[in-house]
């Protein structure tokens, strides 16, 4: 049977680690997302003070953008960690049979009734429904004494906020079909994940596209003299040319990935021992490869479920190779990330994620020992 991911049930939630790296994820995406609001606000006060020359008006728009941008972290965040401050993470995660129902005039939100008959109503992603209905089973803090409630599911680092709703007239979807473990681009959950492996392989875009913006933005602020147009146009230009040759390393992971998917014929199961995780390094570990050869696998693009998912269960299951690079994921699950692999080898010879690169890195301090 398929191992996941799963919360702890024999401690308070909040003394979870999975549970704990999921709020140190949102933490850390507040706070990137408010210093750039921080700066864009300060950028913006100033320009105020500039005469409305045509690049100076370009950098409001830009700055603008910015702030927005900025802003969405604490909002984000404030509704994610609503559960911290309801007290509900203070009582262990309940593992409770679930099924998903449709209510009969409210196609937006997801509905989980529960086997006394409770049911919960939730904006959780497609992919939480997914799991659900899959797996039949939640994981839950609550309800508490206003009907509020925290769900999770086994093999995803997220959470999702509900409440208990009124009764209705409501209709137990289908059970899903099962689904053999096969190749991995036939499993529908699978070809999800590989839609953003291919985005990952145009992720030049993110630093030509707005090198391209800045390089405007001078141009338009060199007559009239435009000052705001100029230090932002610039600093813009700058910041995508550190980051473009990051994004083109990582383009060229993601190219091998995809190709190692599409020749794959079967998800391979291994045994791996994450190294401890210190901040600015590469999350990286010693897998046992079929036939018993050692590897050092160093994750270039690690994202939180499937490391997560490799703590918690020992097992790496690969979904593609092609040269040094492996697409890495979950059977069932709509998650891939990549890898690069050095048989053979325990420690690494080169690091295969440049600097800048790492600091948009979940912060992996919270994984067990």
């Amino acid at each position: 049977m398929l191992k996941y991911l799963e919360p702890r049930t024999d401690v308070p939630a909040k003394d979870d680690w999975s549970t704990g790296l999921i709020l140190q994820e949102l933490g850390l995406v507040r706070r990137t997302l408010s210093i750039i609001a921080l700066v864009a606000l300060a950028g913006l006060v100033g320009c105020l003070f500039l005469p409305m020359e045509v690049g100076n008006i370009a950098a409001i728009v830009v700055l603008s953008l910015f702030l927005l941008l900025g802003a969405i972290g604490p909002v984000m965040h404030r509704v994610e960690t609503l559960p911290v401050r309801r007290g509900l993470l203070e009582e262990p995660w309940r593992q409770c049979p679930a099924t998903v129902v449709n209510h009969p005039d409210d196609k937006y939100a997801v509905y989980v009734q529960l086997p006394d008959g409770v049911v919960l109503e939730s904006f959780m992603g497609d992919d939480l429904r997914d799991v659900v209905r899959d797996r039949g089973e939640i994981f839950l803090c609550g309800p508490n004494a206003n009907g509020k409630a925290v769900v999770r599911v086994a093999g995803l680092a997220d959470t999702a906020n509900a409440k208990v709703t009124r009764p209705a007239e409501f209709v137990a979807e289908e059970p899903a079909e099962p689904h053999e473990i096969g190749r991995p681009l036939d499993d529908p959950a699978v070809l999800k994940a590989f839609s953003g492996v291919v985005a990952g392989t145009r992720s030049t875009l993110g630093a030509t596209i707005p090198a391209a913006i800045g390089v405007v933005i001078v141009l338009m602020s060199l007559w009239p003299i435009a000052p705001a147009g100029l230090v932002v146009g610039g600093l813009v230009v700058v910041l995508s040319l550190l980051m473009l040759p990051s994004l083109i390393e990582l383009s060229r992971w993601y190219r091998d990935a995809v190709k190692g998917l599409h020749a794959a014929q079967r998800w391979i199961s291994v045994p791996i021992t994450l190294f401890p995780w210190k901040p600015g390094s590469v999350v990286a570990g010693l897998a046992t490869m079929e036939g018993g050869r050692l590897a050092l696998v160093q994750f270039v693009d690690p994202t939180l479920h499937v490391i997560a998912n490799i703590a918690d269960t020992g097992t790496m299951w690969i979904a593609g190779v092609h040269g040094d690079v492996i697409a890495v994921g979950l059977p069932r699950l709509p998650v891939l990330t990549i890898a690069a692999i050095q048989p053979d080898s325990d420690t690494p010879r080169e690091a295969p994620v440049p600097w800048i690169q790492r600091l948009r890195q979940p912060d992996f301090s919270g994984l067990p020992r």
